[in-house]
């Protein structure tokens, strides 16, 4: 019941006009291969009023029109013009994608070198996009192995304590998923708290997510990989946009530098100024992300540098020594070069990512610190070649190196514990091809392979997929592949004398690591049912080798993925549904008593309630979430001379990165928004000025990151959510201009 009525208020749209101004703004491209149509013509209005549009290199296209029907005309030379009718909101805008028949145009062989002009991919992503792709996933993300893993992923051990004991962080270096930002890893890009955007959709501009057979380029992902681009700059005019509420703020400016250089700088914060109000006492939770990109044109290409940060961390312990946050996050960067080489389209990838976890160990005469760190440096050329008989040809090869770190100290007396390392490379390359055999199918097959300096070891990845046009608005996918990547290898429980005194005496042991392998098989579903709505379905098998298995040599994984998005019209949305089981078995035996699932639902919906007034309701619930926890306990184990790494008992536990089960509880957002813009004119240039309310359910039950510590003597910590109300008002206002 509630599918269908999701499904119904996206479809529906009530019917605007006004004199003011909008946009439409999508893609075009080409039946029945799909591929972008670079340079096609979009004209909307009649007579003088007529606005004129181009695509760009990636088939994205942006007209400003009036509001009111408008009559769209699509034409490209090789392909049969289109024209349609679509009404244009006033002041807001429609998500148009427009498909082509191809009629090509027989012509002289002609030799064409041409780079493209530097400012073509300036434009954003679709919001809803956005928000369903990176928002749904990021609550489901993980291998789905996390429960049947559990705590069997620490060989000879036993956990610290009980589920009342950890803080769990959602997305850790410990995941199996392939997350990359303009070609950088990022390890934990989703803020856990929910209480902004998964990631800021104005920046981005695309977002690809593979279940299941990605192209050969991809080196890891052995969960799933995920592509994000950012957008560049608007190399026009300067513009800003940003927001400011009683929860968070948030800001973005963008413009040219002069000689064809552009720049876009986004930056957000969590304050919880509302919560230290209403619950007369600090907000413990902290967020922070920025994010810059400069483009910069160059005699042969376009040269493009990406920084991304972000640092998160929640209070938990309130009478320890020290400020008692932990903390975590990343750095991520990126210098990619873009150009012609030897008669092929050519990218050069120089990315690098960190990421970091610091925590500080309660209940403790004196503060105890322990530190995780993975790194990961890049080096990537990736190619490709138009071949006869309209085969395109992908090939390249990268070098990466990685490192693992486990650090213990005592800060306030400079004092070492202990010290773990270990690194690993790989080296590969890969070819990658695509053809059009028939007029409704398209192949795609590639071949990578890899050679770990870890175990001297060479893998080999196939990958492939077959697509079939059922109809014009309709393509069923095959796809499958082998992943590798390093996983690291918790060690048994160390003992040892009394604690080192100086850091010189600190102990030091080698981080074990080994490469681990994934076979994945998925079938997805792509139709659109009603123009501007679309039907989404993907079901996957995913079986693991070379786990850190405790009883078990392999790890298997499989789920479903429903969703349906409407982003035309003055109303859009989404409603997306996962759900995914694991268990794990030995070669030729049956499978272990361990079998988990994992659910999560997500809705969106979007629209006009009355002029230019916006209502905006999102949901998200999820079930057996996939968590990393960072224990927390009574550090007394240092006086009583034992060293904290893979203890058990109540001392601390190191092993801050291993997939185990999280909470038990069930996992609930509710987020309503109401808004109504007026576009004044400041300083001569038109303003978009949007206050806004929103109402956010109780804080207790938003994510299991919402509680705290408290120290309870002898009892160790207690869990205590940071809010008591059930719902959270958040007035602000937000800016474009």
């Amino acid at each position: 019941m509630l599918t269908a009525l999701f499904a119904a208020a996206l479809i529906a749209a009530a019917p605007v006009q006004d004199t003011a101004r909008g946009v439409i703004r999508g893609t075009v491209q080409s039946d029945p291969s799909g591929l972008p149509v670079a340079l096609a013509v979009v004209e909307a209005g009649s007579g003088p009023r007529t606005m004129v549009g181009m695509a760009d290199s990636a088939g994205r296209y942006a007209v400003r029109v009036g509001a009111g029907w408008q009559v769209v005309r699509v034409r490209h030379l090789e392909h049969a013009p289109q024209e349609m009718q679509v009404l244009v909101p006033s002041g807001g805008e429609v998500v148009l994608d427009v498909a082509l028949e191809l009629r090509p145009i027989a012509l002289a062989p002609v030799r064409v070198h041409a780079l493209g002009d530097p400012r073509a991919d300036s434009i954003a992503v679709p919001s809803t996009d956005v928000s369903y792709l990176i928002g749904h996933r990021s609550l489901g993300e993980g291998s789905g192995l996390d429960g049947a893993l559990g705590q069997e992923y620490e060989p000879d051990t036993e956990p610290a304590g009980d589920d009342g004991d950890a803080l769990y962080v959602r997305g850790s270096a410990g995941m199996l998923q392939l997350v990359l930002l303009d070609g950088a890893p990022v390890y934990a890009p989703f803020h856990t708290g929910g209480l902004l955007e998964a990631f800021e959709p104005g920046v981005l501009g695309s977002a690809r997510l593979y279940l299941g057979g990605a192209p050969a380029r991809y080196d890891g992902g052995l969960s799933y990989v995920m592509d994000l681009s950012t957008r560049g700059g608007n190399g026009d005019r300067h513009a800003g946009a940003g927001a400011v509420d009683m929860m968070s703020a948030r800001g973005r400016a963008e413009g040219p530098l002069g000689d064809g250089a552009r720049y876009l700088v986004s930056a957000r914060t969590v304050h919880g100024a509302s919560m230290t109000q209403l619950e007369r006492e600090p907000f413990p939770y902290r967020f922070g992300d920025a994010l810059a990109r400069l483009d910069l044109p160059t005699q042969y290409g376009a040269l493009s540098i990406t920084g991304f940060m972000n640092r998160e961390g929640v209070r938990i312990d309130t009478a320890g020594p020290g400020d008692g946050h932990a903390r975590w996050g990343n750095l991520a960067t990126s210098i990619r070069w873009r150009g012609r080489l030897r008669g092929a389209d050519a990218e050069l990838t120089l990315a690098g990512g960190r990421f970091d976890a610091n925590l500080p160990q309660p209940d403790s005469a004196r503060l105890l610190e322990l530190e995780w760190q993975q790194e990961r440096l890049r080096l990537g050329l990736d190619l490709a070649s138009d071949l006869r008989g309209g085969v395109r040809l992908r090939y390249g090869a990268s070098l990466d190196r990685t490192w693992f770190r486990h650090i213990a100290t005592v800060p306030e007396e400079y004092r070492l514990l202990l010290y773990s390392r270990g690194a690993g490379s790989a080296a590969g390359g890969y070819v990658d091809a695509s053809w059009q055999p028939a007029r409704r199918v398209l192949l795609r097959g590639g071949l990578r392979g890899d050679h770990f300096s870890v175990g001297q070891v060479a893998k080999v990845a196939p990958r492939a997929s077959a697509t079939w046009l059922l109809s014009d608005g309709a393509a069923l996918t095959l796809a499958a592949g082998r992943y590798h990547q390093y996983v690291r290898v918790p060690r048994p429980s160390l003992q040892a004398g009394a604690p080192p005194r100086n850091s010189a005496d600190a102990i030091r042991v080698p981080t074990q690591i080994a490469v681990a392998s994934a076979t994945h098989l998925s079938m997805s579903l792509d139709q659109e049912l009603v123009a501007g709505v679309r039907l989404g379905l993907e079901g996957f098998y995913k079986r693991f080798h070379g786990l850190p298995l405790k009883d078990a040599s392999i790890a298997h994984n499989s789920g479903v993925d429903v969703w349906v998005r409407r982003t035309a019209g003055e109303v859009t949305g989404w409603l997306g549904y996962s759900l995914s089981w694991g268990w794990n078995s030995n070669e030729g035996m049956g499978t272990s008593a361990e079998f988990v699932g994992r659910q999560t639902v997500s809705a969106g919906v979007r629209g006009p309630v009355w002029r230019r007034t916006l209502l905006g309701l999102r949901v998200a619930y999820g079930d057996g979430l996939a968590y990393t926890p960072v224990t927390v306990g009574n550090s007394e184990a240092l006086d009583g001379g034992s060293l904290p790494v893979y203890q058990s008992g109540n001392s601390v536990r190191l092993d801050s990165d291993a997939p185990l089960r999280g909470p038990s509880a069930d996992f609930l957002r509710v987020d309503a928004e109401v808004s109504r813009t007026w576009t004044p004119m400041v300083a001569g240039r038109r303003t978009q000025l949007t206050p806004y309310l929103k109402v956010l359910n109780a804080l207790e039950s938003r994510d299991a990151l919402f509680y705290r510590y408290f120290a309870e003597g002898d009892n160790g910590a207690r869990l205590q959510p940071v809010s008591t109300l059930p719902v959270v008002p958040v007035v602000g206002v937000a800016w474009h201009f």
